[in-house]
């Protein structure tokens, strides 16, 4: 089942949240694919992204930016929390389906801005429109899949992973 909240947070703290993440030294990282590495030759498929959490420790030294959140998130063990940045492009690149987890636990996906990109769930044919300070709630074994934008010069979007 999705679940979709708008307004996931309060103004205050999703502004605090957006300038963090989108200001001028928050470390990004070059990604040469999206879905899988099978994607390398593609173009297309690339993105910059930014590991919060993983493989059962936290990876940056950004993670409190992620409190606001993390506070409202029911969660008992996290998995991973993974920032991607989808720049901007002319058309919109529809990425592959792909499952954030092959085993069974929640996702969530936060988005930090508006545009006109999107996120597909393949079982439920069900898109979910890019809307800053929404959150997304799903089974991280759903097949779903991911857009840039065309109208602004990214696509911002936390993934969360977590039982």
């Amino acid at each position: 089942m999705i679940v979709v909240k708008d307004n996931y947070l309060d103004e205050a703290e999703y502004r605090a949240l957006h300038s963090a993440v989108t200001g001028e030294y928050f470390p990004w990282f070059f990604n040469s694919y999206k879905v899988g590495k099978s994607d390398k030759a593609n173009l297309e498929a690339y993105q910059f992204i930014h590991i919060f959490y993983n493989f059962s420790q936290i990876t940056s030294s950004n993670f409190n930016v992620l409190k606001p959140i993390l506070t409202k998130l029911d969660y008992k063990s996290l998995v991973r929390i993974k920032l991607n940045l989808n720049p901007y492009s002319q058309k919109l690149i529809v990425g592959g389906y792909h499952q954030d987890q092959n085993f069974k636990c929640k996702g969530a996906i936060y988005y930090l801005n508006t545009n006109n990109g999107y996120t597909l769930f393949k079982e439920e044919d069900r898109k979910i429109e890019s809307v800053g300070n929404r959150m997304v709630f799903f089974d991280a074994d759903l097949h779903h899949l991911g857009t840039n934008s065309t109208n602004c010069k990214n696509r911002l979007v936390l993934n969360f992973n977590y039982f």
